[in-house]
């Protein structure tokens, strides 16, 4: 079983997704509000293919500051979501193939986007 991090977008690259694939053994079980790579876990979500036991995590690295910003009249500094940044961390681009599965079936993007509609 592996956990899949999940990077939905990074700063320069809001179109792609980044993914880290670890082995379950070398990592512990994800959970929502953990720190990973100096970014917490937004969420944690089996594979929608139930044939397999691997795991996504989806990593918050705005570390949740889109939904405090405004609420506590902060501004921000920094952010360490670079492309660089997630490279140094063992991030990939994910394939276009992953990438589509992960919009739609992991983060259910389209559904999201029928209801704002």
């Amino acid at each position: 079983m592996n956990v899949i991090y999940v990077v939905p977008w990074a700063i320069c690259e809001t179109d792609s997704i980044y993914v880290k694939k670890v082995n379950s053994d070398t990592v512990p079980a994800p959970e929502k509000g953990a720190t990973v790579d100096d970014w917490c876990i937004r969420n944690v979500i089996p594979n929608p293919d139930r044939r397999s036991k691997d795991v996504y995590a989806v990593i918050d690295v705005y570390n949740g500051y889109k939904e405090n910003i405004s609420d506590k009249g902060m501004s921000v500094f920094s952010l360490s979501n670079s492309v660089e940044k997630l490279e140094e961390y063992g991030y990939v681009k994910a394939s276009d193939t992953e990438a589509e599965h992960i919009r739609k079936k992991v983060l259910k993007l389209d559904k999201a986007a029928k209801k704002a509609k």
